[in-house]
């Protein structure tokens, strides 16, 4: 028998909705996306997550705990940080959280106890984990099927054999706009499957985590999302260039302005722009379809809804493509929050929150016991109109190889980059963690017109606010504090 929900009682009433409980948990995760939809003043073609966040709790700063996916997903679903959980980069089978947690809880497992039916579809944490779900159902597709194209897959197929080609530039087409229906690519055929689990379970109470492999590379969907864009000519994201006095172990690349036609990589790489772009309004219209099905089976009005992503993605902002960042591009993420019950009203949320934060919100809202690894803070009252009592911190981390190489996969251990937002600043730290020294630091004031145009780090300007930030990531991350393989 499922607990009473006072908690959640306590949040419907703020927003005079029906007294409905919360009675089933929709979780979509997608991979790769900042904050770029309609919503968030974004040029990503997004009209059903813009009409979701119409009636929903829209968080207008949240960020993810790590910037690469397999720690920020261990993360999310265990509510440890990335350094305590022990999953640091996407090596699946060294960076597995079970082999330094074996017993931890995450949260399907956790609810499985209460009774709900936890399915995992799609992309959920990189490596598998069985304990989360109830029963085996569709998992992550492999890399060749993201393509639709006969020629496309056995292109990627033979790249795939010859060992020196690494990434999907080097192994496949970077963007495939096929003529071909939504279940064409795995991501529509997650949402139909999760579509049948919801009318299976409709009866029953369920938690759903539904994980979209878009807007990742390579930006594949069907045409008619690429047609979105095909009108007008888009303008790169700014800010174009890296910041003024940023570290070396800050950058992946190192480009100062925006390209421009006629530049070098200029029609690549606005290719891959409008790909990203094409790929999330493709998962846009899969989330439509879900809320449209929750309508038609009677759920919607028992049912929180969570939207976000695992870690942003740079499409030349800063200078840099990709991930694996602690500029505000690689850290923050969408958060959308659908209340159950008839909520017409949107509420924006300013305080910046953690993807961390997501495991202790979804408890309160079913009125269950926390466990005890949690280190997140459950969003409830913030979404209940509460005053925050900070101004809100947010934490998240990148790796370093030795030389300052990106370590996405195999981290020897070498560099530890960690970056606090709170309020309108960021402040990121690097450091040697063998020896405990300082690398680097990085200061940007988000109250500024462009407040990632110049690093002010050491700015005597900044000086106490400096003092401050750094003390909140010391109190976090000692710098005698052993590295974790």
């Amino acid at each position: 028998m499922l607990p009473r929900f006072s908690s959640f009682l306590a949040l419907i009433t703020c927003l005079a909705a029906p007294a409905l409980l919360a009675k089933n948990v929709i979780f979509v995760l997608v991979d790769d996306l900042s904050p770029r939809l309609g919503c968030y003043d974004g040029q990503v073609v997004s009209p059903n997550l813009d009409e979701l966040a119409d009636e929903s709790c829209l968080f207008q700063h949240a960020y993810a705990q790590a910037t690469i996916c397999t720690p920020s997903r261990a993360s999310i679903m265990t509510g440890m940080r990335p350094d305590v959980v022990g999953s640091r980069d996407n090596n699946y089978r060294k960076s597995r959280f079970r082999n330094f947690h074996p017993d931890v809880q995450t949260l399907p497992q956790y609810l499985q106890s209460f009774g709900y039916t936890s399915i995992g579809l799609g992309k959920t944490y990189g490596p598998s984990d069985p304990p989360s779900w109830s029963r085996d159902d569709l998992a992550e597709a492999k890399m060749v099927e993201q393509y639709a194209l006969p020629e496309n897959r056995a292109d990627f197929e033979a790249n795939s054999k010859d060992k020196t080609k690494r990434g999907w530039i080097n192994r496949g087409a970077i963007t495939e706009a096929a003529d071909v229906p939504d279940n064409a690519y795995p991501d529509g055929r997650v949402t139909e499957r999760a579509i049948e689990i919801m009318r299976e379970l409709k009866d029953q109470p369920f938690f759903l985590y539904i994980g979209f492999q878009r807007p990742h590379r390579p930006f594949t969907a069907p045409k008619k999302y690429f047609d979105l864009y095909a009108s007008d000519t888009l303008a790169f994201p700014e800010p174009a260039g890296y910041p003024k006095g940023a570290p070396e172990l800050a950058l992946k690349s190192h480009r100062t302005e925006a390209l421009k036609p006629g530049d070098k990589r200029y029609e690549r790489d606005y290719n891959q722009m409008v790909g990203h772009y094409a790929a999330a309004s493709y998962t846009d219209a899969l989330v439509g379809q879900l809320m449209d099905a929750l309508e038609e089976l009677e759920l919607k009005d028992e049912t929180l809804v969570i939207f976000s992503a695992d870690h942003g993605f740079h499409i030349g902002e800063n200078g840099q493509w990709d991930k694996s960042t602690l500029f505000e591009t690689g850290c923050a993420v969408p958060l959308i929050i659908h209340v159950p019950g008839d909520v017409k009203q949107p509420l924006v949320i300013n305080q910046p929150v953690e993807l961390l934060d997501i495991y202790p919100t979804v408890l309160d809202f079913l009125g269950l016991e926390y466990p005890p690894q949690l280190a997140g803070k459950s969003l409830l009252p913030l979404m209940e109109g509460k005053q925050p009592e900070s101004a809100g911190e947010a934490y998240t981390e990148v790796l370093r190889s030795a030389g300052g190489k990106n370590a996405a996969m195999n981290w020897d251990g070498s560099i530890e980059g960690r970056s606090l937002r709170s309020g309108n600043y960021r402040m990121t730290r690097w450091w040697d963690a063998h020896t405990g020294e300082v690398l680097g630091l990085e200061l940007y004031d988000f109250s500024l017109p462009e407040p990632e145009k110049r690093n002010l780090a050491n700015d005597p300007a900044y000086a106490e606010v400096q003092q401050s930030l750094l003390a909140k990531i010391n109190d976090q991350w000692p710098l005698n504090t052993p590295s974790k393989l």
